[in-house]
């Protein structure tokens, strides 16, 4: 994909809505047949316009009809011939503006499917660490497994919320000792209280007994990747801890799949595992231990473009 350097498409052509709802955040990439980006919208959790919802702000209807919006707001009333959506997440109703495409079709793709794509693969091994976690993998014969999936409360071991989490546990007990000690400190507790409004006299454990929008702690995981890499030790222990969390699932499904000795690529998905230096090098370094020829894959371009890719194929 490509940005487009001749303005908004001609009326009738065929367009290319590309829909990706995460956890967190809601992204939609509008492009022409040819690859050309005419529009691009994002919806984060912390944006007015976003919404809330069980499975993560990003994959509410506010947040994806604003990302939705926002990728066609450069279109000014011109019209398509048929408009293609690809992507994960249910289509908002009226998301789509009346009689701007003749013709509307949906193609539904896999959270799994995408990160493949990218890496050029059709078999291999996905490590998605984002708002929630878990491993998929596909062998050459097509047989396949993901784990885990299973939600803050009973899995997503390794994701921005689990890392988010450890990283409030640690903070709460960071005054009971020197060893304790942690920069964390004082950004993670103005991060909670900016989300709980900035009440007088914010109390964290009270902040953690209210039900919160797993958006917000999945985003505190940014912040510790941040004080890890500044050498903070105890950001530097999260971070390890949850990638052999996500490591663990990753020797189950190549266990189960028998990948042991698969020359396969190992494809990091999700913002954790595809952002954070210190995690991913965990992940690989674990899994070089059972699994010394899979081929670790960084993808550079946002996920939403291999959900594209992964729908167009």
């Amino acid at each position: 994909m490509r940005p487009s350097r001749n303005g908004p498409t001609s009326a009738g052509a065929l367009l290319l809505l590309g829909l990706e709802a995460g956890g967190t955040r809601s992204e939609a990439v509008l492009a022409d047949a040819t690859g050309n980006v005419l529009g691009h919208g994002v919806c984060s959790f912390d944006d007015p316009e976003a919404g809330r919802g069980v499975g993560g702000s990003g994959r509410s209807e506010p947040s994806m009809r604003t990302a939705i919006s926002r990728a066609l707001s450069g279109m000014h009333g011109r019209q398509a011939c048929a408009l293609h959506v690809i992507g994960r997440g249910r289509l908002p109703v009226g998301s789509i503006p009346d009689g701007f495409a003749s013709e509307l079709c949906v193609h539904p793709v896999r959270e799994q499917d995408g990160p493949l794509a990218m890496a050029g693969a059709t078999a291999g091994v996905v490590v998605l660490a984002g708002t929630g976690a878990f491993v998929y993998g596909r062998r050459p014969d097509g047989r396949e497994l993901m784990l885990d999936a299973l939600g803050p409360l009973l899995g997503d071991a390794g994701s921005a919320f689990d890392i988010g989490l450890r990283a409030l546990r640690a903070i709460a007990r960071a005054s009971w000792h020197p060893r304790h000690a942690s920069s964390l400190v004082k950004p993670l507790s103005k991060a909670c209280a900016r989300y709980a409004g900035n009440p007088p006299g914010f109390n964290l454990v009270e902040y953690m007994l209210q039900h919160r929008d797993r958006s917000e702690i999945a985003s505190l995981a940014r912040i510790v990747d941040e004080h890890a890499e500044r050498g903070d030790s105890v950001a530097a222990r999260v971070l390890t801890e949850a990638a052999d969390a996500i490591a663990d699932t990753l020797w189950d499904v190549v266990d189960r799949l028998g990948l042991g000795d698969a020359s396969l690529p190992l494809v990091a998905a999700g913002s954790v595992a595809r952002k954070s230096r210190i995690y991913w090098a965990r992940v690989c370094e674990r899994a070089r231990a059972f699994a010394p020829e899979l081929r670790p894959y960084q993808p550079t371009v946002p996920e939403v473009i291999g959900t594209m890719l992964a729908g167009a194929s």
